[in-house]
């Protein structure tokens, strides 16, 4: 529906306050395109913990929940706020399947992560240590001859994805359409852009899977095709639905937390510096990085009618949890603006927090720390290319989509 003056409003349930409903878009924020995090934390600061406003997940109504202390609680009540329809990827194009373990709620989701987590424990992850070494460094080399570099497409989008086709034992050659497919996913402004994506990676992880069942190689998704819970071979829908969260949720959040990372690093020469006087330090400034830059805004569907925290709402409401307005929390944090590599207390819940907390976290962090490491070894002292700029958006999963970085050549 519109309003008398054609901005674009949605339908407000009657239970909902007038006093608790805020037009609020997140890719709509003033300031978002300079800094999405930022923009988004400044608006909701000095309002309400919990407001009503239009989930730029679904375009539909929601709750935004604007509190790091309240996103945690119904983060670890499953039973209260159900994940089930936490992306709905399926729906986008008419089919009933969930991503799993994402949308599965406990008691069942127990088994699915019990699948997952061998895939993803510590020290699987340091076995893939030099793999992920040898891609960073390979993108790195062929980058910085140049004296310069489109943070974003050059190398941001494409370290994630190689690493995926990797551990599914896919061809490189795929990563511009597996970039593409992802960017249309999570981030085109049309239904019709998200549909046409996830038709064609579904359409792609299916015939694979199919592949691999009838002969399997020693790769993740020969696992996800062959393995068994509870007993039974998955399903085919089942199969897909591990395989699509992986690629989902692999790709877009890692390239995203390297382009504000390396944006932040590119617009804060001292912090940049530091890192590279102190490569000890790398660790702690991941975790202040990320605390400083969520990206998820996660969903969960009320299961029941209840008051949270003097809030009613009602089954089938949507709740939106933006992780990025938990970082950002002056509550929780001191100084939450001002991002210190020695900040003693960094508990932040960017990989979000309860049964679904994210099982890639330990890729992840790996992933983000090589990927610093091998640029500040490599790459001459970076920043924003004169007379350019970054830009950022807030749509669906938080990015940057533009970071023309310089630097002088050796």
């Amino acid at each position: 529906m519109a309003d008398d003056h054609g901005a674009a409003t949605w339908d407000v349930p009657a239970h909902v306050p007038p006093e608790l409903v805020r037009d609020f878009k997140f890719e709509t924020l003033p300031g978002g395109d300079v800094d999405s995090v930022q923009a988004a934390a400044d608006a909701v600061r000095g309002g309400p913990d919990i407001f009503y406003g239009l989930s730029t997940r679904r375009g539909e109504g929601a709750w935004v929940i604007a509190r790091h202390e309240l996103i945690r609680e119904v983060y670890q009540d499953a039973e209260l706020f159900s994940s089930r329809h936490n992306a709905d990827f399926a729906r986008l194009i008419g089919e009933e399947w969930p991503l799993l373990p994402l949308e599965a709620d406990p008691p069942a989701h127990a088994a699915w992560r019990i699948l997952l987590n061998p895939i993803f424990a510590p020290a699987r992850m340091r076995a893939m240590e030099a793999d992920i070494e040898t891609l960073a460094v390979d993108l790195v080399d062929g980058i910085v001859a140049k004296g310069e570099a489109e943070f974003v497409a050059d190398f941001g989008e494409v370290f994630p994805v190689r690493i995926f086709l990797r551990m599914f034992g896919l061809p490189l050659e795929h990563t511009d359409h597996f970039v593409a497919w992802e960017g249309d996913l999570l981030h085109s402004l049309t239904i019709e852009g998200r549909q046409h994506a996830a038709r064609a990676i579904v359409d792609y992880l299916r015939k694979v899977i199919a592949e691999r069942r009838a002969q399997p190689t020693d790769d993740l998704l020969s696992y996800i095709a062959t393995t068994e819970i509870e007993g039974r071979k998955l399903t085919a829908d089942e199969a897909l639905g591990v395989a699509f969260l992986l690629y989902s949720a692999g790709l877009d959040t890692v390239a995203n937390m390297l382009g504000f990372m390396f944006k932040h690093l590119a617009e804060h020469p001292k912090d940049q510096q530091m890192l590279r006087d102190e490569p000890a330090l790398i660790p702690d400034a991941i975790e202040e990085l990320m605390r400083a830059y969520p990206i998820v805004i996660s969903g969960r569907e009320v299961t029941r009618d209840v008051e949270f925290h003097g809030v009613r709402m009602k089954a089938g409401d949507v709740v939106s949890l933006p992780t990025m307005l938990a970082g950002r929390d002056e509550r929780e944090f001191s100084n939450p603006d001002v991002i210190d590599f020695r900040r003693e207390k960094v508990s932040h819940i960017t990989f979000a927090a309860g049964p679904h907390r994210c099982v890639g976290s330990h890729l992840a962090r790996r992933e983000l720390r090589i990927a610093l490491e091998e640029w500040l070894k490599r790459v001459p002292p970076f920043r924003i290319k004169p007379g350019e700029r970054a830009i950022t958006h807030g749509i669906g999963v938080f990015g940057v989509e533009r970071l023309p970085l310089v630097w002088d050549k050796a």
